[in-house]
């Protein structure tokens, strides 16, 4: 099954930040929840022990009168005038421990209370703590506390209850400025988790601007402050830079040697051919050694151009090479009186090796020499900001070429002039090796009169003027 493309995988799979920011927000909702939900469970618990501590105030206060039985009055409010109001949720009983049926009971009391839940039992004539639950009567939500007291070997009930609108508004109340407290922390967290991404992530920014440097032909290697995580990938990349490099090298060094050990055995063939009576025999001989010569040539340099793309981080000057190009092409062509334009800045540069921007250059002002009629114009400039293309465009004023002819010369091995030397292998040579370079090769019909040819080559960042070249 073929890979998911980069457009079929999810944000999350495709970008560090993005998982980050997820594990972070997510993360920090959860734990805030969590503690949110505690948080509200303790604060109601805490809430309904204070309601019960306040209304076991009451139960005392009613043991306490009870037990001194001569003062005791049935219908006292007991410093509260609501257990004087009929239905108002203030009720208090003093009744039987199994039963629950009053004895004495609040003047507020219509329907009675329902009976004690398992009531505490007592030992030596000791209260024990008393007992609380929530409790609906007559549609009323209240909190009834029941405790049970022996006196003078009697036991007996109290019990009071009080409605908890109070007890419900105070948790709700905590619950919605928990919510909001905690809803601004999660913000709080997730600008604080945004820059935390942002600032972890830097240094990562930094080695892709760095590699870009390399790539751009800036810097021949990864440099920069990195962190103690980073800083193995980056050694491990100037490693991988400088082993490539040299593989380079070597590729180069045998490259020449395969070409020096082809040479003498196709100079004795075709010496063998001039030797040879036999006409037929000699033009056939010459003609296979010729084009053996010319692909091995061919695919010499192919190889040679294949392993110089391996090396990142290397530029040249485009003045460094055109400059002695046209003083050989002009002592080559005296007798012809060329006139040589030459239109390039001293800083423009290209990311190519500098053999084969000689090779190309080389090709391409040859052919405009050849035939020009009196002049060759040589100029560089920028045509994408964006990618940094730079255009070389070397123009002859000769006769030209017309669009059929163009795309004709193009093509390995075909010439136009048989008649001329050559292998036809020129144009088709340079347009290769730009295209290595991610570059192209373009004729088209030149401002002064003859034929135009544009190199296009990726261009490289200017060296400082402090560093050497």
């Amino acid at each position: 099954m073929a890979s998911p493309t980069s457009s079929q995988k999810s944000p999350l799979a495709q970008s560090l930040a993005v998982r980050l920011g997820v594990l972070a927000t997510g993360g920090s909702f959860v734990a805030l929840v969590l503690a949110g939900a505690v948080m509200a469970t303790l604060q109601r618990a805490g809430a309904e022990r204070a309601f019960d501590e306040r209304l076991s105030v009451f139960v005392t206060q009613l043991f306490a009168d009870y037990a001194n039985r001569d003062v005791f009055d049935a219908t006292a409010h007991f410093a509260n005038p609501a257990f004087g109001l009929p239905g108002s949720g203030w009720y208090w009983v003093v009744g039987d421990p199994e039963t629950g049926e009053p004895l004495f009971a609040s003047a507020s009391l219509f329907d009675p209370l329902p009976a004690p839940e398992a009531p505490p039992t007592t030992g030596d004539a000791r209260p024990d703590g008393p007992v609380s639950r929530p409790l609906e009567l007559s549609g009323q939500r209240l909190r009834l506390v029941d405790r049970l007291y022996e006196f003078e070997g009697e036991q007996v009930l109290v019990r009071v209850t009080a409605p908890t609108d109070g007890l419900d508004a105070e948790i709700r109340n905590f619950r919605v400025a928990l919510a909001l407290t905690l809803g601004a922390m999660w913000l709080a967290l997730l600008g604080l988790a945004y820059l935390q991404v942002r600032i972890g992530l830097r240094p990562l920014q930094t080695l892709q601007s760095a590699i870009a440097d390399v790539r751009i032909a800036k810097t021949r290697e990864v440099s920069g402050t990195f962190p103690r995580e980073v800083s193995p990938l980056v050694d491990e990349l100037n490693g991988l830079l400088q082993a490539n490099e040299a593989i380079v090298e070597r590729a180069r060094h045998h490259v020449g040697n395969l070409a020096h050990a082809l040479k003498t055995p196709l100079a004795v063939i075709l010496n063998s051919a001039r030797g040879e009576a036999d006409t037929a025999t000699l033009a056939r001989i010459s003609s296979e050694a010729q084009a053996i010569d010319d692909r091995v040539r061919l695919y010499l340099d192919r190889a040679q151009r294949a392993a110089t793309q391996a090396t990142s981080g290397k530029s040249t000057s485009l003045r460094d090479v055109v400059d002695p190009l046209v003083r050989t092409m002009a002592k080559l062509n005296l007798d012809q009186g060329l006139a040589f334009d030459v239109d390039i800045a001293a800083s423009v540069r290209v990311r190519a090796d500098r053999e084969d921007l000689e090779e190309m250059l080389g090709n391409l002002l040859e052919n405009a020499c050849r035939h020009a009629d009196s002049t060759v114009a040589v100029a560089a400039h920028k045509t994408d900001d964006l990618h940094q293309t730079l255009t070389i465009t070397i123009d002859d004023d000769g006769s030209g070429l017309d669009s059929k002819a163009r795309a004709l010369v193009l093509k390995r091995g075909k010439r136009l002039d048989e008649a001329s030397p050559g292998s036809g292998l020129g144009l088709s040579i340079v347009k290769e090796m730009a295209e290595l370079y991610g570059g192209t090769l373009v004729l088209d019909k030149a401002p002064i009169g003859g034929l135009r040819a544009a190199l296009l080559l990726p261009a490289a960042a200017p060296v400082p003027p402090d560093s050497s070249r």
